[in-house]
């Protein structure tokens, strides 16, 4: 019954080890752009899934779905994945809020 469960799914009714779905972002790196998948994400990092591999130092602008474009630094790149470092990190909430699923794109 739907009304089953146990206390630990009361307390966390979220699997921090699930697997997600890669969110779909924009990506920008001078005058090449394009849509890259973000794996991880945090108030101050991001790898992303790209197509080519910039060097570390470079600047990019990644835009989440319903944010403003922010601008990060590449940190590493391996293969298809990027790490980079945000300039500013994202305050908690607005981070908490677009993982929560409150912040959608409108376009």
């Amino acid at each position: 019954m739907w009304l089953d469960h146990s206390e630990a799914q009361v307390a966390k009714p979220w699997n921090p080890q699930a697997q997600r779905a890669p969110v779909v972002a924009k990506y920008r790196r001078g005058i090449l752009r394009a849509k890259v998948n973000v794996r991880k994400l945090s108030r101050f990092a991001a790898s992303i899934e790209c197509l080519e591999c910039p060097r570390a130092g470079s600047l990019v602008w990644i835009t989440l779905p319903g944010l403003e474009a922010r601008s990060a630094t590449v940190e590493a790149s391996e293969g298809f994945v990027t790490h980079v470092r945000f300039s500013e990190p994202f305050h908690p909430a607005v981070l908490d809020a677009f993982l929560g699923g409150s912040i959608a794109s409108v376009h």
